[in-house]
């Protein structure tokens, strides 16, 4: 889980390209949600991820939690770098570092619930 929140922090810092395409009807009406105190829906599969998860990257649970620390400070920095930048999220559309802050938020706090660490 750790190297899947690591992945996905990685969409935003545009170091893993997902090809999608989000249209402006969708985005109008899913992006609104980032600005509620609704949390991610349980069992949410995203369309670009696989069925089965990926083979670990990492060798220890350490190696996977420095990815993600170093991962979280490219986010800070490319955004920090541009603030103009906004890069598509596969659900959400388009989305500045405040709105990528907020589904950061909601979705580490889906997966930190879903293993009892909140």
């Amino acid at each position: 889980m750790i190297e899947h929140l690591s992945a996905v922090t990685q969409i935003a810092n545009g170091n893993w390209v997902v090809n999608t395409f989000v249209s402006d009807e969708k985005t109008a009406r899913r992006k609104p949600f980032l600005n509620t105190e609704n949390e991610l829906q349980t069992g949410f599969k995203a369309s670009f991820l696989a069925e089965e998860p990926n083979e670990l990257k990492f060798s220890s649970i350490a190696e996977a939690i420095d990815d993600l620390i170093k991962q979280v400070a490219i986010f800070v920095k490319v955004f920090s770098d541009d603030t103009n930048r906004t890069v598509v999220h596969p659900f959400f559309g388009e989305l500045d570092f405040e709105d990528w802050q907020k589904f950061q938020v909601k979705h580490f706090t889906h997966h930190f619930k879903q293993f009892g660490l909140v």
